[in-house]
C-alpha cells in the first residue's frame, strides 16, 4: 500500500514538472511570437496613423461644425419661443372682427413669425458655422508632392476643367471604374426626369446639397481605404482628400439654395405650404395644382445616395488581374464620375434659367454649384498622374511583366511569421 503510494506520488511530481516546463515553454513561444508581432505590426501602425493625419483633423473640425449646428437649433428655438407670445397676441388682435362679424375672415397673421425668426437665427448661426468650417479645410490643404518633384495640387483656378472630362482608358487592362459606372447612372436618371410642378422643383434644390454629400461619401470612403487598406503612397490619400474636401464645401454652399428659394419665393410657397379657402382661384389658366407633390422626394439625392451604397460596398479584393491597378482604375474614374453628377446639375441649372418660373439668383447659384464641382473635378484629374508616378515602378511590372514575374509576389499576410 505504502509503495502504490510512493508511486502515485512519484507520478504527480513528474507530471507537475512536465507541465511546469511545457508552461514555460509555451510562455516563452508566446513572449517572442508577440515580440514578432508587435515588430511588424509597428511600422504598419505608426505609417497608418501618419497617413490619416489629415482626415483625423478634417473629421474634427465637422464634429465641431455639427455641435456649433446644434448649438444654432438651440438658440434658434429659443428664439422662436420668445416670440411666440407676441405671434399669439397679434394673431388673437387681428381675428377679433372676424369672431365677431361674419363680414369679416379669419386670417393667419402672425402665426408665421416664431417660425420666421427661427430660420434667421439658426441660417445666420449656421452659415457663420459654415464658413468657419471651409476656411479650416482649406488650411488643411495640402498639395500631392514627394521628395523628388511636385505631381499634384489643389485647383486655384475653378474654371480649370470646362470640357467634358476623357473616359478613354489610359492603364492597360479591362478595370472599370466603379465610381464613375454608378455616377453615370444619377445623370442618367435626372435626364430623364421631368418635374411636373414646382414643388416637386423645391424638392431637388432640397436635395441637391444631400446629392453631393452622398457622392462625397463615396469619395470619402476612397480616401480612408487609400489611408488604411489600399497599398497605395499616403500622398494618394491626401490627394483624394482633397477631392472631398472641395465637394464638401460645394454642398455646404449648396446648403444655402434652399433656404434662398423659400425667402425669394415667400408668398408662393405659403400658397402651397398654406393655402387659404379656395387658393386655386388664384391658380394662372386654371390648372389645379397637385398638392401631394410638396413632400416627394430629391430624385437626384436619391440616384446619388446609391453611388455611396454601391461604392462603399466595393472592394478589389479576389479580382482575376492586380487588385492595386483596380484602385488606380478607381482613381482615374473619379473625374469622370464627378463629370457625371456635374452634367446632372448642369442640368437642373439651366431648367432653372430657361424653363422654371424661378428668380434668376436661384438659377445662379445652381450654377455656382457647377462651378464648385468643375474645381472637384481638376483636383481630381490629377490622382492619376500621381498615382502612375509615385506607383511607376509596380505599375511597370504589372503591365510589361517580367519573365517568371510571379516569383516577386508578396505573401498575402505580408511576410508575418508566427
Amino acid at each position: 500500500m505504502a509503495a502504490a503510494q510512493g508511486r502515485a506520488a512519484r507520478l504527480a511530481a513528474s507530471a507537475g514538472e512536465r507541465l511546469a516546463r511545457w508552461r514555460e515553454r509555451a510562455g516563452t513561444w508566446l513572449r517572442a511570437w508577440g515580440a514578432k508581432a508587435w515588430a511588424w505590426m509597428k511600422p504598419k501602425l505608426a505609417w497608418a496613423w501618419g497617413a490619416t493625419k489629415g482626415l483625423r483633423r478634417r473629421a474634427y473640425a465637422r464634429l465641431r461644425h455639427y455641435l456649433r449646428l446644434a448649438a444654432a437649433a438651440f438658440f434658434a428655438t429659443v428664439a422662436a419661443l420668445a416670440v411666440m407670445p407676441a405671434s399669439l397676441f397679434v394673431g388673437i388682435v387681428a381675428n377679433i372682427p372676424a369672431a365677431v362679424s361674419k363680414r369679416f375672415r379669419f386670417t393667419n397673421t402672425g402665426i408665421s413669425w416664431p417660425g420666421r425668426v427661427a430660420r434667421k437665427v439658426f441660417g445666420k448661426l449656421a452659415d457663420a458655422s459654415r464658413r468657419r468650417l471651409n476656411s479650416q479645410l482649406a488650411d488643411m490643404a495640402t498639395p500631392i508632392t514627394t521628395d523628388a518633384e511636385h505631381v499634384g495640387h489643389v485647383c486655384d483656378d475653378p474654371g480649370a476643367t470646362t470640357g467634358p472630362v476623357t473616359e478613354e482608358p489610359t492603364m492597360k487592362g479591362e478595370h472599370v471604374s466603379v465610381f464613375a459606372t454608378s455616377a453615370e447612372e444619377v445623370a442618367n436618371a435626372y435626364a430623364a426626369y421631368d418635374p411636373p410642378a414646382m414643388a416637386a422643383v423645391a424638392a431637388e434644390y432640397k436635395g441637391l446639397p444631400d446629392a453631393i454629400r452622398f457622392v462625397n461619401d463615396a469619395v470619402m470612403a476612397l480616401a480612408e481605404n487609400s489611408a488604411t487598406i489600399y497599398p497605395m503612397d499616403p500622398a494618394m490619400a491626401e490627394g483624394v482628400s482633397q477631392v472631398s474636401q472641395v465637394l464638401e464645401a460645394t454642398a455646404a454652399y449648396a446648403d444655402d439654395i434652399e433656404p434662398t428659394f423659400r425667402t425669394v419665393h415667400e408668398h408662393d410657397v405659403m400658397r402651397l405650404e398654406n393655402p387659404r379657402v379656395n387658393e386655386h382661384w388664384w391658380n394662372v389658366g386654371g390648372i389645379d395644382g397637385d398638392g401631394a407633390l410638396w413632400a416627394t422626394a430629391s430624385v437626384l439625392a436619391t440616384a446619388a445616395e446609391e453611388v455611396r451604397g454601391v461604392y462603399q460596398s466595393w472592394s478589389p479584393e479576389g479580382m482575376d488581374d492586380s487588385a492595386a491597378m483596380a484602385v488606380g482604375a478607381e482613381y482615374e474614374g473619379l473625374p469622370v464620375g464627378l463629370e457625371h453628377l456635374a452634367d446632372a446639375v448642369t442640368s437642373l441649372a439651366t431648367r432653372s434659367a430657361d424653363t422654371y418660373p424661378v428668380d434668376p439668383c436661384i438659377a445662379e447659384m445652381v450654377a455656382d454649384v457647377v462651378h464648385g464641382l468643375r474645381k472637384a473635378i481638376s483636383a481630381a484629374m490629377e490622382l492619376q498622374p500621381a498615382f502612375r508616378r509615385l506607383h511607376s515602378e509596380e505599375i511597370d511590372h504589372n503591365e510589361n511583366p517580367r519573365n517568371g514575374e510571379h516569383m516577386w509576389a508578396a505573401p498575402k499576410n505580408g511576410g508575418a511569421s508566427a
